[in-house]
């Protein structure tokens, strides 16, 4: 800043110490007049165990810097330096330098938790949110209560839970993408909040989008069968969309990957609820013509969500790649600033919320520490134990002693409970005790795999069973057909 008859002059806005990957951070150094006379330093706090030291140097080729005397040891413990500063002709430059710097990640998490008083009337736990770290993880303790006012759009109600999470402080690409679970957690909100995927369980709309259904809450939540809230779509009361065309980057939960999950919008001037959020991240993820003609134009219930849905990477105005994420860069706003995303928000790569599906993450691009977990479908009931007649028909239906066959199962696509969606492949597909590898699922209701027959196999007739992974902490869902392959 300058001013008369001196200069003084910013030099850094931050060196973080200690980590062993250190990523950038931004901390707010401010230079500013005090009443009384002389200036003052002050910055953002860096976390309750972080010590602050402050330099200064004269000139400006390689200056040696010298810590500034305030009258006792350094480092100190406070945001606020406001001894006199040096101050004369020459250009006077300061730094800040931060040792045991709290991780990036912890500054984005809510750090006054309250609970709504129509929650305490109605006599719901108040919130609970507890976030610390290691070497490695972020640790996030939670009970799952909004701070916001719970309204019941489900027939469960709302309790509070046991959460615990761990995500990787230092997310990292993994070999392969990972599809994300088809229920449960995959990612928590920064106020401690589970968040799934872009569908439904089985009951009552199988698989199908439960913010297109239209059975979420006003904050664009709900409770699920062990009355744990959680997200299906953005949080949007929880962040405000200014009354103004002002562009903004939040970041408003981490994928269990350890990736942020951004918010990036323009506020709509004028406007209130969803319509004030003009997010400006689009999704590669298009609907089939006949999907959204009646469900998303036509009002139809959602069922199969993702069956209806392709990742098209030359889709019109697509931002984003098929992890609904993208690489963070230097950008140019709206405004015409260039804006530097990856210094901002201390990651190289982040997740975007969409206005369309899926809404917040389709797949991994790192490895999750806990994929999925938490959670139950909306009727509150797991999946029979029997999936009753579900699998019709095996091409070739025979086959002989000590052959190798490639082997079409058909599985009943009325099936109940019903079918999951064709990305999800099965845990096993047997023909009596002889288990299908190489398994491939090429259709909602086909299944192809190699059958191989022992030369010992007893002749007879088979049963034809298909697992396929449950709700967490459910077990598989069965679906057999009796009598169905034949070893002659």
């Amino acid at each position: 800043m300058q001013s008369k008859p001196f200069l003084i002059y910013l030099a850094s806005l931050g060196l973080l110490a200690g980590l062993a990957k250190p990523m950038a951070q931004e901390y707010r150094l401010r230079i500013g007049v005090v009443a009384a006379g002389g200036h003052e330093l002050n910055w953002d706090a860096a976390g309750g165990q972080a010590k602050y030291t402050v330099e200064y140097a004269t000139g400006l080729a390689k200056p040696p810097w010298m810590p500034l005397s305030a009258g006792s040891a350094w480092p100190i413990d406070t945001t606020r330096f406001n001894l006199p500063l040096l101050v004369g002709a020459e250009t006077v430059f300061y730094r800040l330098k931060i040792e045991g710097a709290d991780p990036h990640q912890v500054r984005w998490f809510a750090t006054g938790i309250s609970p709504h008083p129509s929650n305490t009337a109605q006599g719901y736990p108040d919130p609970e949110l507890e976030v610390s770290f290691n070497d490695d993880e972020i640790l996030v303790i939670s009970n799952g209560i909004p701070t916001f006012e719970f309204v019941s759009t489900t027939p469960n109600g709302l309790r509070g839970q046991d959460f615990e999470w761990a995500i990787p402080r230092f997310p990292e690409p993994a070999d392969e993408l990972m599809q994300i679970p088809l229920l449960g957690t995959v990612a928590i909100t920064t106020a401690g909040l589970p968040i799934y995927g872009p569908n439904e369980a089985q009951h009552p709309h199988p698989y199908g989008d439960p913010y297109i259904n239209g059975i979420l809450d006003y904050c664009h939540g709900h409770t699920g069968g062990q009355s744990d809230y959680h997200f299906h779509f953005a949080p949007t009361c929880m962040f405000e969309a200014p009354n103004g065309i002002e562009e903004h980057y939040n970041i408003i939960g981490f994928a269990l990957d350890g990736y942020p999950i951004i918010a990036h919008y323009n506020g709509v001037h004028g406007e209130t609820g969803d319509a004030a959020f003009g997010w400006r991240e689009v999704s590669g993820y298009e609907p089939d013509v006949d999907y959204k003609a009646a469900v998303i134009d036509g009002g139809t219930n959602s069922t199969y969500a993702w069956d209806n849905y392709e990742y098209k990477s030359n889709r019109e105005g697509r931002t984003l790649d098929e992890c609904n994420g993208r690489a963070l860069s230097k950008v140019t706003l709206s405004s015409g600033e260039i804006f530097d995303e990856a210094n901002f928000l201390g990651f190289d790569y982040g997740y975007f919320v969409t206005a369309e599906f899926p809404y917040f993450l389709a797949k991994y691009r790192g490895t999750p520490n806990r994929a999925g977990g938490g959670g139950q479908p909306l009727g509150g009931g797991g999946p029979p134990a029997g999936g009753g007649v579900g699998v019709t028909r095996v091409t070739p239906d025979s086959g002989s002693v000590g052959q190798r066959l490639t082997v079409t199962v058909t599985l009943n696509g009325n099936a109940q409970p019903p079918l999951p969606p064709t990305h999800i492949r099965p845990t096993s597909v047997s023909v009596g005790s002889m288990r299908l590898t190489g398994l491939s699922r090429t259709s909602r209701t086909t299944i192809r795999g190699t059958l191989r027959i022992p030369a010992n196999a007893e002749k007879g007739k088979r049963e034809v069973t298909v697992l396929f992974p449950g709700p967490p902490g459910r077990g598989d869902v069965r679906f057999a057909g009796d009598n169905l392959f034949e070893v002659k």
